[in-house]
């Protein structure tokens, strides 16, 4: 599929920082959009994407859109900025790409996803572990013998961005980072309620401005039965990224390997016939991005991988996480 009457969609970015480089190959890959537009309050990093990939710099979300109309949108901000920028796109009806978490506050996504109802707008949220290619035999694993435990492990060091190490603009690590095993963990074993959770924040001499919590841990019970163990830090000098599924008599491990943005996930089945590894084929945000694609030239908002009712949930399993520790983020 391309755009509508064949030709390739407009597509435009607002927000210009790192996981912008996760997005734009995938959709040059699909050979299905022009990249029209790029505002970023930094003209630098506006700039730098538009030199690589076409397009025009801009440092105002509104000019690019008056400018350029483009036909879709992918939101690449702060938390405490993309609602914003959505609230503009949803006023002019132009579906978008935003990606996770939805925003450092609770109040906004709510407002948000009844908006998005109300129009029927294609939205889709930055999930894009739901798009790894080995998750239908994860679940035709699961339906044989169901998970008992979860164990998740989300251990590295503080990211650079300034905002991430406040609450109020980023959320603290549960929300903003460790929200992709939240997620994928609803994805695969249906809601989940907060038993207890914990977390720590220790004055750090190299980060004084540093407010959010440094060690979490969470215990859940899943609808279907599961126990969920989450664990993550932003203090460890060794990045590890796993999901650990325990069923009777098998082991599902889920594993992000490789340095950044050059990541790679790994499925291992254990047995009592031994263990195999189910490497992912696709790039997942090629997969998310086909399917936001699919969605918009169908003008059907369930094709998404993750739309924005259904990220809320995530958003809100987090906020109930972290709610439960007493910390800010």
């Amino acid at each position: 599929m391309s755009g509508s009457g064949g030709r390739k969609l407009r597509v435009g970015f607002i927000g210009a920082g790192a996981v912008v480089v996760q997005h734009l190959p995938p959709l040059e890959k699909l050979g299905r959009t022009q990249l029209v537009g790029v505002a970023s309050r930094t003209r630098e990093r506006a700039a730098a994407a538009v030199a690589k990939h076409g397009g025009v710099a801009y440092t105002d979300a509104t000019q690019m859109l008056d400018a350029q109309h483009p036909d879709i949108v992918f939101v690449c901000l702060p938390p405490n900025m993309a609602g914003d920028a959505c609230s503009l796109l949803i006023e002019r009806s132009i579906p978008f790409l935003v990606e996770k978490p939805l925003a450092a506050d609770a109040e906004t996504p709510t407002r948000l996803a009844a908006a998005i109802a109300q129009q029927g707008l294609v939205v889709a949220v930055g999930y894009q572990t739901r798009g790894l290619d080995f998750l239908p035999e994860v679940r035709a694993r699961f339906a044989q013998r169901p998970p008992r435990l979860l164990l998740a492990r989300w251990l590295g060091d503080t990211p650079p961005p300034t905002w991430w190490r406040h609450a109020d603009e980023g959320g603290g690590q549960v929300i903003e980072q460790a929200t992709h095993q939240y997620d994928l963990a609803r994805h695969l074993l249906g809601e989940a309620t907060v038993l207890a959770a914990a977390s720590v924040h220790h004055s750090r001499a190299a980060l004084p401005d540093l407010d959010v919590a440094d060690v979490s841990s969470a215990l859940l019970h899943f609808a279907g039965g599961t126990i969920g163990s989450f664990a993550n830090s932003c203090i460890s000098p060794v990045n590890l990224i796993e999901m650990e599924f325990i069923s009777d008599g098998l082991t599902t491990a889920l594993r992000l390997g490789g340095e950044w943005p050059r990541t790679r996930w790994t499925a291992t089945f254990t047995d009592d016939d031994g263990s195999h590894e189910a490497p992912a084929g696709r790039d997942p945000y090629e997969v998310q991005a086909e399917a936001f694609l699919d969605a918009v030239d169908a003008d059907d908002p369930t094709l998404v991988l993750s739309s924005y009712s259904d990220a809320l949930l995530t958003d809100r399993l987090t906020r109930a996480v972290v709610a439960a520790t007493g910390a800010p983020g």
